[in-house]
């Protein structure tokens, strides 16, 4: 554009509007940053406590279900290497039984009320065994109690297969390895087959599988992970994951599980008190 006197002016920002413009930029783009910034941190809180919500809640029901199917008398606690875990016996399956014989008879047949079914589902394993009115864990897992026998045959008074439930009478024969040494006052019979650990070590909880065996092993290796982050401080006895209160004449025994998860400062205690209800 040319003016009258000759002069050649342009329109344009001078560096005060552009010094001014910058700074609003960055104050706008300091507020939006902030903004950005605490919304992610708040889905990222979110989703850790979330993350241990749901490993901790899974375990717990695991275990519950677990616990709540053992073997009466069966749980107990061993701690050793930082390592603590609790061992129980799994009921396969249970029932009653209308005749049992006792030491020192040489009799090695057990009539139980038939467990088969038409599905098939009731199927014994080699190694099965048979355990009859187990008032503490030695009844469980020593043998030398005369509490638990092994299984050597399963038959009915019809096609002979146990797998099937088609006796008339529905009742089947165990032939077992020896008498028991006392009877149960309700008549129940517990069939198991194998003993399971959980164990709290390396932040972690681990699951493990084993047979049934008088002393307890605390692992400080393998096993299937369940849960992690866990940071119960195994030294100090309020915090020990596993507690047994043992049953007493009015009520069942109880398991009490207090465990500690933390996730980058993300800190849940969860307590929880399982009762074992089967009865010997």
């Amino acid at each position: 554009m040319v003016t009258g006197n000759g002069f050649q002016t342009h329109k344009g920002f001078t560096l005060v509007e552009l010094i001014t413009v910058i700074i609003v930029l960055g104050v706008v783009s300091i507020g939006v940053t902030s903004f950005i910034r605490s919304g992610v941190q708040i889905f990222n809180d979110v989703s850790e406590r979330d993350e241990l919500l749901s490993q901790s809640r899974f375990v717990l029901e695991r275990l519950n279900r677990e616990l709540r199917s053992a073997v009466p008398n069966s749980a107990r606690v061993a701690q050793t290497n930082g390592a603590q875990c609790i061992e129980f016996v799994p009921t396969m399956w249970a029932t009653y039984y209308t005749r049992l014989p006792l030491t020192p008879s040489t009799i090695r047949e057990v009539n139980i009320v038939e467990l088969g079914d038409q599905n098939g589902q009731f199927s014994l394993a080699s190694g099965d065994m048979a355990i009859v009115y187990p008032t503490d864990s030695a009844d469980v897992y020593d043998a030398a109690e005369q509490k638990r026998r092994t299984i050597l045959s399963c038959t009915d008074s019809e096609d002979g297969d146990c797998a099937t439930n088609d006796s008339s009478e529905h009742l089947a024969t165990l032939t077992v390895d020896g008498a028991f040494a006392d009877v149960s006052p309700a008549s129940r019979l517990y069939i198991v087959r194998n003993a399971v650990s959980y164990c709290v070590r390396d932040g972690g909880i681990f699951r493990h599988q084993t047979s049934i065996a008088q002393d307890q092993t605390v692992f400080g290796t393998g096993g299937t992970l369940m849960a992690e982050n866990i940071i119960n401080n195994l030294s100090v006895s309020a915090q020990l994951p596993f507690t047994i209160q043992n049953a007493t004449l009015n009520r069942n025994s109880l398991i009490q599980i207090l465990l500690a998860f933390e996730l980058n400062d993300e800190t849940i205690n969860l307590s929880s008190d399982i009762h074992v209800p089967n009865v010997p």
